[in-house]
């Protein structure tokens, strides 16, 4: 079952998401990691938010484990606690193939 991630990072700027996404990659693609299936990302007025579909909880666990984490921390980064809820339903985004 795929699974929304809402994280927020209080403090954090602009120029450390592009530093985590250039560590990553992923500032060089429009492709997700395996296992993603949408990224949003944008400042709030207490720093940046992150909001994330992943095909399982699992999915991110590694992403986080094995690359993500790292980044962040580089990026002087606090981890965030994410709020996780399962997704009923998504709309307006082309879903990749095998997730269904």
């Amino acid at each position: 079952m795929a699974i929304a991630l809402v994280m927020e990072f209080p403090g954090v700027t602009q120029g450390q998401y592009d530093k985590v996404m250039k560590t990553l990659g992923l500032d060089r693609t429009d492709e997700p990691p395996g296992g993603a299936l949408l990224h949003l990302a944008g400042p709030t007025e207490k720093g940046w938010e992150v909001v994330d579909v992943w095909e399982s909880r699992a999915d991110f666990d590694r992403f986080l484990r094995e690359e993500l984490g790292r980044a962040i921390v580089e990026a002087g980064i606090t981890p965030p606690t994410p709020k996780e809820f399962p997704v009923y339903k998504i709309l307006g985004v082309p879903v990749r193939a095998g997730t269904r």
